[in-house]
């Protein structure tokens, strides 16, 4: 029997390709698992979800592809300009893109229609990054009007605004967001920054300036940040902006960072992909041939077993280390459910005096009568 691999590395290129490699962590090697060829422009972003993968390019289509099957599911083609960014949700019931003429979507899994859609989610401005709370109930977006923008995703409407010229630095700059583990803090980064910003205050905890255009950035745990730069370097720093320390990753840019269990998998721009242990030691390395512009890593996918229990799934959830952030995750959507609750209450509210009204003006005619 063939072992299955622990993870596969996907990534898109200039060149058009859709990239799979599997990792090996008993032989430590990538092998190529596929290389698709359905977008018509270069590919700008990569997300994935349970079963699904999606792509999105400069062709302004989004593919999705089934990775059970290892077949292309379906193209989406609501969007008219190009793909910026995508995100599944973490329950896996939407998929949320935007573009670079400003355009913000939500579609929903399964049958794939368009459940949302804001023309002008930036003012028309191109929206560089999306990344929706492990909640699911709300995302922050980036965009090219150096706004940062909270959306409530239970209402499907725009939260508040924040003008990021007022609080940063370099706003024209920034790039992409990134939450923290925790749920409550998030990253944002570009240029020569990288700023930590809390969703309870709404405002910066630390910014850190870098000798060096920032390429890249993940989070590798609560209290430590991976930076990647453009020089190929990669540097480890604490939250508080101290450099704890600093390795030659790759040549030319570290174009994208992520997290898989004890793995960390780089790409630089000249195609190179890596896969690290938390040690910074270098397990294996693979030559795409391809400029790299984005990446994601897909865990293998789950094969529903029949003779599993629901008692066996309850008892994992109860082990689960991952109940403590629910409650730390809750604490930072707290404020969205007390303003549904009070909308509930205005609008009890408004019928009840409806009815008494509605009431008065009976009572007064049967008198007439």
């Amino acid at each position: 029997m063939v072992k299955s691999p622990l993870f596969e590395v996907i990534a898109g290129s200039y060149e058009e390709f859709l990239l799979g490699y599997n990792f090996s962590s008993k032989k430590n090697e990538l092998v190529q698992s596929f290389a698709a060829h359905d977008h018509a422009a270069s590919l700008r972003c990569v997300a994935t979800s349970g079963q699904y993968l999606a792509s999105g390019g400069a062709d302004d289509r989004i593919f999705v592809y089934d990775m059970k099957t290892r077949k292309e599911h379906c193209a989406l083609t609501h969007h008219e300009a190009t793909i910026t960014c995508l995100q599944f949700t973490e329950n896996h019931s939407h998929l949320i893109s935007g573009s670079s003429d400003g355009v913000l979507t939500i579609v929903r899994v399964g049958n794939w229609q368009l459940e949302k859609i804001w023309p002008k989610a930036h003012k028309g401005a191109a929206i560089h990054d999306i990344a929706v709370h492990a909640s699911g109930k709300l995302a922050l977006t980036l965009g090219a009007d150096c706004a940062l923008n909270t959306w409530n995703l239970i209402k499907g409407r725009e939260a508040y605004v924040i003008n990021l010229n007022s609080k940063s630095k370099d706003a024209k700059s920034l790039e992409r967001i990134l939450w923290a583990p925790d749920g409550v803090r998030f990253l944002l980064y570009g240029g020569q920054y990288t700023e930590i910003w809390s969703i309870e205050s709404g405002g910066v905890l630390k910014q850190i300036q870098h000798p060096q255009k920032v390429a890249s950035c993940a989070w590798l745990d609560d209290s430590l940040l991976l930076v990647g730069y453009e020089d190929g370097q990669v540097s480890l720093f604490n939250t508080d902006g101290s450099s704890v320390e600093s390795f030659k990753a790759h040549d030319t840019r570290v174009k994208s960072i992520n997290l898989y269990q004890e793995y960390i998998i780089t790409v630089s721009s000249d195609g190179c992909i890596k896969v690290w242990n938390r040690d910074f030691e270098e397990l294996a390395s693979a030559e795409s041939g391809c400029r790299l512009t984005c990446l994601c890593v897909v865990p293998p996918v789950a094969v529903k077993n029949e003779n599993s229990t629901e008692d066996e799934t309850v008892e994992e959830i109860k082990d689960s280390p991952v109940k403590k952030k629910t409650v730390m995750r809750s604490r930072v959507i707290e404020e969205f459910e007390e303003e549904e609750s009070r909308e509930v209450k205005k609008k009890s509210k408004k019928k009840n005096l409806q009815k008494q009204t509605q009431d008065k003006v009976s009572r007064k005619k049967k008198k007439k009568v």
